[in-house]
């Protein structure tokens, strides 16, 4: 079988392992679960840049492209969309070019320009996500965005749970692992997934910035059908759709 291993942050990849692999970048709050929601509400694409002055050179350069993101987990100014799931409505970006910087989880994208994929995780696409990298036969890599380039729990929690469901197709490795038996035993010692995720660092932060609903959303397991696929070539983001059947 092939393997399955995984890293808490982006800068800890090895870039050589990344050749051949699929990577899975994972920013559960709140880049990837946003992501996932506005493919699944009609966007076009998604560019993920990696600065705010790129992304407005980019979006001023795409015709009706709108200029989404956050700092802080706050909008900056001049921006159509933060990067809240709830305002990515299908009004708001159906056919549309979005033009996504954020202050991990784009990042962690474009240090994994060398794996031969990238796709995107979350909670909420979990189950679509596993039904995809369930037919693959590359090794894989979880690739956590963490937050401000320290350890996020919800991220390690979403690894976890991917490495538990592909255990029967990849063969997890010793890093792979801990992740899976880590995030196991923070849900079970929370009583839930939703409490677990709601007692990080990050979630706490987003909390007191007004984005409580936000943390809550992105706890919801496998309610988007939608996997993201980034490709380097282009520099968009396009969705893999997977029929409603969950295996996350």
């Amino acid at each position: 079988m092939p393997t399955l291993s995984a890293v808490t942050l982006p800068d800890h990849l090895d870039q050589e392992k990344l050749t051949g692999s699929i990577a899975v970048v994972i920013d559960v709050l709140r880049a990837t679960t946003t992501i996932a929601q506005a493919l699944q509400h009609g966007a076009r694409c998604i560019i993920p840049v990696a600065s705010i002055d790129s992304a407005r050179m980019i979006a001023h350069k795409r015709q009706s492209a709108l200029l989404c993101g956050e700092r802080g987990g706050i909008k900056p100014e001049g921006f159509t969309l933060g990067n809240s799931p709830a305002e990515y409505t299908q009004q708001a970006v159906g056919g549309r070019d979005l033009v996504l910087t954020t202050t991990n989880g784009t990042r962690a994208m474009h240090m994994c320009d060398a794996a031969y994929e990238v796709l995107t995780g979350s909670i909420t696409n979990l189950g679509a996500l596993v039904n995809e990298l369930s037919t693959r036969d590359q090794h894989i890599v979880l690739v956590c965005s963490g937050t401000d380039r320290k350890v996020s729990l919800e991220d390690a929690i979403a690894a976890g749970l991917i490495a538990q469901a592909l255990q029967s197709t990849h063969t997890p490795d010793d890093s792979a692992t801990l992740l899976r038996d880590a995030a196991l035993g923070a849900i079970q010692s929370h009583g839930s997934l939703e409490l677990a995720i709601a007692s990080s660092f990050h979630a706490a932060r987003l909390n007191d910035l007004g984005f409580g609903a936000d943390v809550r959303f992105a706890s919801q397991r496998s309610c988007c059908p939608i996997v993201p696929r980034f490709d380097p070539a282009t520099g968009e983001i396009t969705g893999i759709e997977q029929p409603q059947k969950t295996l996350g």
